[in-house]
């Protein structure tokens, strides 16, 4: 009832919509024109939201939504975030209520937007939430930690259930490894090796996870880098015979040179590449081919599908000028049929101005090989 009341509120430029049938058929998105689209998400659609974040820093936040179940994973990447988060999700949440918070690391343009300031109301302050499921290991010392941690502690002392990520992979202290949602749907908390385990690479301790829909799952791994993804997929061969084809994978670490790695790439196959990101950033201060989204990052992707969306492009970051690249990138399951929608156009990355000016084709995709 609740995406029912809300299918004549929400209100997105039609730029992309694939389907993908019970066969496994794979079609072409199809691209329109025609102005504005208003997408009925009816109470048994799941619909994932990768969204920009109001600025020009690169961070991650996805908002997950299923019936009366509402999700969000990671709120970066700046405090000032949590406004634009909140405007978005806004138009969803019916109960004021947040029943998973998921945050994958300790990075401020992770977790910037879940604590308040004098002057902005972070996410865990401006819901009711049901439950944190964090990082059991990190070695920040940053002052973004410090104030997620003492909000998170907060909201816990006060009734939140809080768990690590471990827990939920051992079930134990009340925590669950999955969680069922019905209909098919289940979230699953995913084994990291670096759960237990000392990195110097902060990104390694991501929390991992994947939302399961029937035969279908989607894969979220933070910001996972090569070693820690490779790991990832040994000890899920090794224990439960592979991860498995992913219908959708959010692109690891923003689309980095260092993460989405061959290993990870041939396990899971996805479909579906959509990356929290501001391309053509300077924020890092990368050589050309490593700006995000990365040459190497494009090139391991490319065997397996040009379906990848991005959600944001630096026009002059010394400037401050950004603008939507896809925008808010929302992808829905309706039965049998996936469709991806964005805020902004529809280009494919493979297809943009800025891909033609910056990267280079892979073979797979000038080739032809994907409808």
């Amino acid at each position: 009832m609740k995406k029912l009341l809300l299918a004549l509120l929400f209100i997105f430029t039609l730029v992309c919509s694939a389907e993908l049938f019970a066969g496994g058929e794979r079609s072409e998105p199809q691209e329109s024109g025609s102005g504005e689209l208003q997408p009925i998400i009816n109470s048994g659609d799941l619909s994932i939201h990768f969204l920009e974040l109001g600025n020009k820093y690169t961070g991650d936040c996805v908002y997950i939504n299923y019936g009366n179940i509402d999700i969000l994973i990671d709120a970066g990447s700046r405090q000032s975030s949590a406004l634009t988060i909140k405007a978005y999700i806004d138009n969803f949440i019916q109960d004021n209520t947040l029943e998973y918070v998921i945050a994958t690391h300790a990075h401020r343009d992770h977790i910037a937007g879940f604590y308040s300031s004098n002057t902005v109301t972070g996410i865990l302050d401006a819901y009711t939430i049901g439950a944190i499921i964090d990082f059991p290991n990190t070695n920040s010392t940053s002052t973004a930690y410090r104030h997620y941690r003492e909000t998170r502690d907060r909201l816990a002392a006060n009734g939140t259930a809080h768990y690590t990520a471990l827990q939920c992979y051992n079930n134990e202290d009340g925590a669950m490894r999955i969680f069922d949602f019905g209909g098919g749907v289940k979230l699953e908390i995913l084994y990291n090796y670096y759960y237990e385990n000392y990195t110097r690479n902060e990104n390694n301790y991501s929390v991992c996870l994947r939302i399961i829909q029937d035969e279908k799952q989607y894969l979220f791994t933070g910001d996972l880098e090569m070693e820690a993804e490779d790991l990832l997929v040994d000890f899920y061969d090794e224990h439960y015979g592979g991860l498995g084809h992913c219908v959708l994978y959010k692109g690891g670490h923003h689309g980095s040179n260092t993460s989405n790695g061959e290993k990870l790439m041939a396990a899971i196959t996805p479909e579906y590449v959509c990356v929290c990101t501001c391309a053509g950033t300077a924020e890092y201060r990368a050589l050309p081919p490593n700006v995000f989204p990365s040459q190497s990052f494009i090139d391991r992707v490319a065997p397996y599908t040009d379906r990848v969306y991005i959600t944001t492009l630096i026009t002059d970051y010394s400037s401050n000028e950004y603008m939507p690249f896809n925008g808010n990138i929302v992808f829905s399951v309706s039965g049998d049929t996936v469709s991806v929608m964005c805020s902004n156009i529809g280009t494919k990355l493979k297809d943009s101005e800025w891909f033609a000016h910056n990267r280079e084709m892979p073979e797979a995709w000038a080739s032809g090989a994907f409808p």
